[in-house]
């Protein structure tokens, strides 16, 4: 029971979210969508590099404060090397003026003067391999630093490339959708899938008219219009004659009058005239 609502909900969740990824690509073919899209991705490209420069930066600050100290500490040597130097020079100086007192070699070691020079010499030579050693260590994670920061700056510039990359990338799908939504949109018109709003406006009015034409049709047939405008025709026609021959009866009609009296007399003269020929 509990698998079966847990895959009931996971059904509904997978269809869900595949509706929202289906839309999500519906939106990303707006050219601007994906515009905008890039824009984020560049913005990101950018905020990453300018922090791995800031990284690269703190690398180089940190590798220039270790410079800094191997010159201090070069200096110390060279001054622990000039001790060490006179030191020996101070106990050489104090053994010759004590053995021209009559002291042995094994009473002069013994001397205060010579004790101090010696365990001078030896504290300076301590420190100077103490600072021999720093400077060896900082000289090597300098080198190692230094091979690092060539390596981040080489990377630096790949990802300006990249950058660069991506902008033109930018470009070329917000061309390639825009030219792409143009070519369906005219293909689409061309196979009469979809028609612009000039053609759609013409269509839907020229089914008004046929709509208003069929209505008028029958309107005329179920009131019986059809036979009374014939009978208007015929009546026109009649009127139309009539006013005619009144109107050739007001200007010609006294010699009309007299050439229809002569046409009718003279086929009853020549009756007369045959009869009057007959033989008695």
């Amino acid at each position: 029971m509990a698998n079966g609502i847990s895959r009931f909900f996971k059904s509904i969740w997978y269809t869900l979210t595949g509706r929202a990824h289906e839309a999500a690509d519906r939106m990303m073919e707006n050219p601007e969508a994906v515009r905008g899209a890039y824009e984020d991705i560049i913005a990101d490209k950018k905020g990453n590099i300018q922090r791995y420069k800031q990284a690269i930066g703190q690398l180089i600050a940190l590798v220039e404060r270790k410079k800094s100290t191997v010159k201090n500490l070069t200096d110390e040597v060279e001054k622990l090397e000039e001790l060490k130097s006179g030191a020996i020079a101070k106990a050489q100086q104090t053994a010759a003026d004590l053995q021209a007192q009559g002291m042995a070699p094994e009473e002069v070691k013994q001397h205060a003067e010579y004790v101090r020079c010696v365990t001078a010499y030896q504290e300076f030579n301590t420190n100077l391999e103490d600072k021999t050693g720093q400077i060896s260590a900082l000289e090597s994670e300098i080198e190692e630093a230094q091979a690092g920061i060539d390596n981040h700056k080489i990377q630096i510039t790949g990802l300006h490339r990249d950058l660069e990359q991506i902008k033109n990338e930018q470009s070329e799908a917000v061309a390639d959708l825009i030219t792409a939504r143009e070519q369906e949109e005219i293909a689409d018109m061309l196979s009469g899938i979809s028609m612009d709003g000039t053609s759609a406006e013409l269509t839907r009015m020229r089914e008004i008219r046929e709509k208003a034409k069929g209505r008028s049709v029958v309107a005329q047939e179920l009131a019986g219009t059809d036979s009374r405008a014939e009978e208007e025709e015929f009546l026109a026609a009649a009127r139309s004659a009539s006013n005619s021959d009144e109107f050739d009866a007001l200007i010609f009609g006294a010699q009309q009058t007299d050439t229809q009296t002569e046409t009718e007399t003279e086929p009853a003269k020549k009756t007369e005239d045959s009869d009057s020929e007959l033989p008695l």
